[in-house]
């Protein structure tokens, strides 16, 4: 998820992340979700900690990789990623 990341941010936005999605959270800049905006990342416990990350996109949505589905766009209102949801940070 993380490389996806930062695969994407650099082909979209110019910007260099680093490699981990523990590392993105720390580079970035944390706001409250009702701020989110397009390109803000969203950070997840999936398995302890910082362990997933996916680039908001708009109206609750926001696009991520998963090792099971590959690249999707899931909703932060859903059950699992509303329960995993560990905070938003902005890089832009």
């Amino acid at each position: 998820c993380s490389a996806f990341v930062q695969t994407l941010m650099l082909g979209v936005f110019a910007v260099q992340l680093p490699r981990t999605a523990r590392e993105q959270r720390s580079v970035s800049t944390s706001i409250e979700p009702q701020e989110l905006r397009e390109g803000d990342l969203v950070f997840f416990n999936t398995r302890g900690g910082v362990s997933h990350v996916g680039v908001y996109l708009h109206n609750n949505k926001f696009v991520h990789a998963s090792t099971s589905g590959g690249v999707m766009i899931s909703d932060l209102n859903e059950e699992y990623w509303r329960r995993k949801f560990l905070g938003a940070g902005r890089i832009l």
